[in-house]
């Protein structure tokens, strides 16, 4: 059931909030003995805030659509009482919050129920997910081969998938939201820098670090979002993708492997399909905005080293040598350099948002491979600095133009999920999200 079909039951009577959030705690017991999801449930605040559901729902006094609904919470989201680890030893023994970050205090007065906080990858700089201290929870749809799930928001997107929450709450620097949830078959919600408050949570690159969830549709991803905005709630009643005029650029559909490639030919066809007029074209801004963010290296490393070189210096063998090495790409550039890529970056934005203006939305493949067998990467540099560098060369793009976008799920490659990307212009986040509706219900059209 969907986190709203949840809620509509507990509205109804029909379910228990308590007895829902008891069925999701007895699941992480049961399915993540190890705590590679989870890196700490949060039982006895979840019962309390589920008793609470329970007799508001009693008395008609429901806060919410999702008022008693169980969630999860990546572990870089301050929460009372809990350390936040960030999923790094260097935070792990820090004193815990003193209070809960915004978000996470408007989503309890909102009444949902917060079952504890979920892995990631350290400082949440990472696509694949890998965490050798904490653990890496694997991707649960091949179960044969251990295969990364995506990161950063590894943990949430996983939770989600095994049936361990009804939805996740991660955050998306580079990708971090869209890339677990394409891998792990969710709908995620890269929500434009700056609508979402990001007080009380962990910074890595602070003018692009945003929040969103991870949900097992577009109507869930909405109702969260209107709840960590304050926001009124969003009509997507009747979206649909008649008419609608997507742009498809060339850069952001190169160098797809082949199985992935044939899902979204597919998914591309079922739009058109139903009435969708699909435009493909070159938009050099992307070319030129990604060419200055690699231009030393790796533009993110430089802030985020920035951000942690006194805790990570003083302790360097307590970081993953994969991610200490990907901190270290910038050393050498000049702030003049820095300052420098990032106004070339907005310059270029402002030009890429002229462009596509006219346009619907801009769509492209989420990731343009598949998850990788974790023992390939986990020790090799060259290998894990390759996945690296081609993982979240579409994600990464809109966070560097300030967009907003919804990835939604578009079939299976080889029986590996495979998502589908539906950008919006900044602060659109509102108008994307009914796009990305009737995207969603025209791919489920057999």
């Amino acid at each position: 059931m969907t986190a709203l079909e949840l809620g509509a039951g507990i509205a109804g009577g029909g379910i228990d909030a308590v007895e829902l959030t008891e069925h999701f705690l007895a699941r992480i017991d049961r399915e993540d003995p190890d705590h590679d999801i989870f890196i700490r449930a949060t039982p006895e605040r979840a019962i309390a805030e589920a008793t609470a559901a329970r007799d508001r729902a009693k008395a008609r006094l429901r806060r919410s659509p999702l008022d008693g609904v169980p969630m999860s919470w990546k572990d870089l989201v301050a929460m009372a009482g809990e350390p936040t680890t960030g999923g790094s030893p260097l935070f792990a023994q820090q004193p815990p919050a003193t209070r809960d970050a915004l978000l996470l205090s408007r989503a309890t007065r909102g009444g949902m129920v917060c079952l504890g906080r979920t892995n990631l990858p350290e400082f949440a700089f990472s696509a694949m997910g890998i965490n050798p201290h904490f653990g890496t929870p694997p991707n649960p749809f091949d179960p044969e081969t251990a295969r990364v799930p995506g990161g950063s928001s590894s943990g949430a997107a996983v939770s989600v998938s095994r049936g361990l929450a009804p939805a996740a709450i991660g955050s998306d620097t580079g990708g971090s939201v869209r890339v677990p949830a394409a891998w792990n078959d969710l709908v995620g919600l890269k929500t434009t820098a700056g609508v979402l408050s990001n007080d009380g949570v962990l910074p890595l690159v602070r003018d692009l670090d945003t929040i969103g969830p991870l949900t097992k549709d577009v109507a869930d991803a909405a109702a969260i979002f209107t709840i960590l905005a304050a926001d009124e709630p969003i009509d997507l009643q009747g979206a649909s993708v008649r008419n609608a005029r997507f742009l498809l650029p060339e850069m952001l559909w190169r160098d797809v492997d082949d199985d992935i490639a044939d899902v979204m030919e597919r998914a591309i066809e079922r739009l058109e399909t139903v009435g969708a007029q699909i435009t493909r074209e070159e938009v050099p801004e992307l070319d030129e905005v990604t060419e200055t963010f690699l231009s030393f290296g790796d533009l993110f490393s430089a802030t985020a080293y920035a951000e942690l070189r006194e805790k990570v210096d003083a302790q360097p063998n307590l970081v993953y040598e994969q991610i200490l090495r990907r901190l270290h790409l910038s050393v050498g550039a000049t702030a003049v350099d820095v300052i420098h890529a990032w106004l070339e970056i907005d310059r270029r934005a402002a030009a890429y948002h002229a462009r596509v203006a006219p346009f619907t939305a801009v769509l492209c493949p989420t990731s343009t491979i598949s998850p990788p067998i974790i023992a390939e990467v986990e020790n090799d540099a060259e290998a894990y600095a390759d996945a690296q560098r081609r993982i979240p060369v579409n994600t990464r793009t809109g966070n560097l133009l300030r967009l907003c976008a919804v990835t939604v799920p578009a079939g299976l490659a080889n029986g590996l999920p495979a998502g589908l990307m539906v950008y919006g212009l900044p602060n659109r986040d509102r108008y994307i999200l009914r796009v990305a509706k009737g995207v969603e219900d025209a791919l489920r059209v057999t």
